[in-house]
């Protein structure tokens, strides 16, 4: 006959397949949910079909450009030519990588259709540090001047359009000597989608404000062919913006410097940040199915999945926000008719350096998705 102990035994060995097939499922039903996320997204191939084709049609950008102003004297223009040609030539100067920081570039571009080829509006590193438990923003301003790989002196929204988010994240990978892993690209639909999925932003708009903001409303009505005077700001103060109000706000570069607009650019999108943490599994899952198939990323399957599953971690971590360039290493230059910012590179890239790594930590490393 069976005894106590076979019987106990038979009972464990039931209970302990009924645990592992119950984890099993689990498993495969968010293998199987990120895949849908995944299966949604935009892969960077497509938009690098339609870069080479812009490319073999465009061979320069039109600069912006303002007649009525002299360009800053040779001199000092040859010294910031100097500067560009030397950091490039700072092959000692390795790009930082660390496995425990992974740096993803958020694109946001000008791109007023679909799929058009664009100079990058916004361009945010966000660095998500593992062992220090922070997320970084770091804008990096649109005027600065640098060196665009196989192409002149530019200035740093000039990489995008000439070719595409790819030679962006060259472009910021050798004059600033850190890594860019991945990077996301939104255009100016996808930034207003974002902010009205999230039930808008709220933010403190001055007088002097609204009636920029109302300009920028009033292209984006005559694009998506809606009435003249749809969604302006009536009145200055702490205004609930939904999409199109919140991208107008951010797009403003005519009240102080481009510093001020970058500034914009991050309030809103922490804001967004915020309201996305508090948002329950079935609204999250709601606001993804919504906003995946927007987005353009190179983002591996790995990548993507090591995200999403993090996302109630990173939910936690201490999220900093800054720009480039760092004060006193700069300067507001005129150079071929265009505004631009010349650097001090060897400050810049200390600065950054020192804000998104753990300076202990081993350099060697190329970051690597999460278990």
């Amino acid at each position: 006959m069976e005894n106590i102990e076979q019987r106990s035994n038979r009972k464990w060995k039931k209970l302990l397949l009924l645990i592992l097939f119950a984890i099993g499922l689990l498993v495969l039903s968010a293998y199987l949910l990120v895949h849908s996320y995944i299966s949604k997204i935009n892969n960077s191939s497509s938009l690098k079909a339609n870069t080479q084709a812009a490319e073999t049609q465009v061979m320069d950008l039109p600069e912006d450009t303002d007649s009525t102003e002299p360009d800053s004297p040779a001199s000092d223009i040859e010294n910031a030519e100097n500067e560009i040609r030397k950091n490039m030539e700072a092959n000692s100067t390795t790009v930082l990588s660390d496995k425990n920081v992974f740096n993803l570039l958020l694109i946001g571009t000008d791109a007023r259709a679909k799929g058009e080829n664009s100079r990058s509006d916004a361009m945010i590193l966000v660095s998500i540090n593992k062992k220090k438990k922070t997320i970084t923003a770091t804008s990096l301003l649109r005027d600065i001047y640098l060196q665009i790989p196989g192409k002149n002196n530019n200035r740093l929204n000039a990489a995008c359009a000439f070719g595409g988010p790819e030679l962006l994240m060259d472009t910021i990978e050798q004059n600033f000597k850190v890594a860019v892993d991945r990077y996301a690209s939104v255009d100016f639909y996808v930034f207003m989608d974002i902010v009205d999925a999230v039930g808008g932003v709220t933010i403190n708009v001055t007088e002097e404000e609204i009636p920029i903001i109302n300009d920028y409303i009033a292209e984006l009505n005559r694009l998506q062919g809606e009435e003249n005077g749809v969604d302006y700001l009536t009145s200055s103060g702490e205004l609930k913006l939904n999409g199109k109000q919140a991208l107008g706000y951010a797009r403003n570069r005519y009240i102080g410097t481009d510093f001020e607009r970058t500034a914009r650019q991050r309030r809103v999108l922490e804001q967004a940040f915020n309201k996305v943490k508090k948002l329950n599994l079935l609204e999250l899952n709601k606001l993804l199915n919504k906003l995946l198939p927007e987005i353009t990323t190179d983002l591996s399957e790995g990548d993507i999945f090591s995200l999403i599953l993090s996302l109630p971690k990173y939910a936690g971590y201490e999220l900093n926000q800054w720009s480039i360039p760092v004060d006193n290493s700069y300067q507001f230059m005129r150079i071929r008719g265009m505004e631009v910012i010349t650097l001090d590179f060897n400050r810049n890239i200390e600065a950054l350096r020192a804000k998104i790594y753990d300076e202990t930590a081993p350099v060697t490393q190329a970051y690597a998705p999460e278990e």
